[in-house]
């Protein structure tokens, strides 16, 4: 039976009636009816194909798609994009079902308000394990040293840069219920299995959900839609944000003592979007590691891994204390670990392992370190297959 594993709803202001989804390689979306509007948006992530819909949506597109990140965004044209969502493990192919509703009449005087006129609804399963070293994690062309004399780019014939010839290797084929964003934390339900286990707990006393909501001193009527924004204690809505899930985090960081990385000075937007980026990272981290295992950081500055994005599994490396026995200073980095370099002096190695990148590490505003796991078997696979496909012969 389909489960869905996770969902995020926001609501976005659509121009020229289009939008597309980011990191993926889909065009763009048109509205069957609206032009310039606010749109109510659902994203779904489904562990296999969802059951098909009921109630007053209208199908838009079926379609698949390779994303090769697993974190998707809505994409607008004005107003920059969405938030970040993981859909499920990097390098697959997905199944992608859109739904639309139109929620205001030709009639209704929407013109003054700031009410959502659509309502869009996109639901993601994963179908396959599409990753191919040559694509997904090619080889970073050699360097040619600089000539003497200033040559203008692209090099001219006689030095182009010595080719990379790949090798035939066996490339690892996963399921996607291997993958850590395919899990959910067990001691930790979603908010639908809540949602679900409290309707019919209250059932059984014959109470409504809406009933015991306001008892519990929510104002919400009956019918309205429940979800983790409208519910919310009054002290985790402070209202300084438009975008419900970036007030949230607001005001969670001023409950746990203050905000990282936003200044005084700074104009509301710029706080804001730098809200979203820390609430997107935070939330997608933990969602890459329901179990809790331990993290650890590494260096951010290496050429080709400057900008890693969350999911993705890569060979790292850096400085180490040179502990006798040869284990880890920390326990970390254990996957396919190898010591490259001894400093006999100041009692270092230069190490590398295998890793899952979870999300940036900042200081001051600036990335500086990735917050990392060591890779699970599947995750490793995929880096030994390309390190050995681009192997020097």
């Amino acid at each position: 039976m389909a489960r869905m594993l996770r969902s995020i709803d926001e609501e976005v202001y659509v121009e020229y009636g289009s939008f597309a989804l980011d990191s993926t390689d889909l065009g763009g979306w048109t509205s069957p009816e609206g032009y310039h509007f606010i749109a109510a948006v659902r994203m779904e992530a489904w562990d296999t194909e969802p059951p098909s819909l009921e109630g007053p949506w209208t199908p838009v597109d079926r379609t698949t798609f390779v994303a090769d990140s697993g974190v998707v965004h809505l994409l607008l044209m004005m107003d920059g994009r969405g938030h970040d969502f993981l859909i499920g493990p990097p390098c697959f192919e997905y199944g992608l079902t859109m739904h639309f509703e139109r929620l205001t009449s030709d009639d209704d005087p929407d013109e003054d308000t700031d009410d959502p006129e659509e309502r869009w609804l996109l639901r993601f399963w994963p179908i396959r394990d599409a990753f191919d070293p040559l694509l997904h994690l090619p080889a970073a062309p050699y360097i040619v040293p600089t000539p003497k004399e200033y040559v203008p780019s692209p090099l001219p014939p006689e030095m182009p840069p010595p080719p990379v010839e790949p090798r035939q290797v066996p490339v690892p084929v996963s399921a996607a219920q291997d993958w850590a964003s395919m899990r959910t934390d067990p001691s930790r339900p979603t908010f639908e299995e809540w949602l679900s286990r409290t309707r019919e707990r209250l059932r059984e006393k014959g109470v409504t959900i809406h009933e015991w909501l306001r008892r519990q001193g929510v104002e919400i009527e009956d019918g309205a839609e429940i979800t983790p924004e409208s519910i919310a204690r009054p002290e985790d809505r402070p209202g300084r944000f438009a975008d419900p899930l970036v007030d949230r985090y607001y005001a969670r960081q001023e409950h746990l003592g203050g905000l990282p990385y936003c200044f005084p000075d700074w104009e509301p937007h710029e706080q804001e979007e730098r809200l979203r980026e820390l609430s997107d990272e935070e939330r997608i981290a933990e969602e890459l590691n329901p179990e809790g295992s331990r993290t650890f950081t590494m260096p951010y500055q290496a050429r080709g891994v400057e900008s890693l994005s969350p999911g993705v599994s890569r060979r790292l490396w850096r400085w180490e204390s040179d502990v006798i026995g040869g284990q880890p200073f920390d326990g970390s980095l254990t996957v396919d670990r190898q010591v490259h370099v001894r400093d006999p002096h100041n009692r270092q190695i230069f190490v590398s392992g295998i890793v899952t990148v979870l999300r940036l590490e900042r200081y001051n505003g600036r990335a500086d370190h990735y917050v990392v796991r060591d890779a699970e078997p599947h995750e490793a696979a995929r880096v030994l297959c390309a390190e050995a496909t681009w192997r020097d012969r």
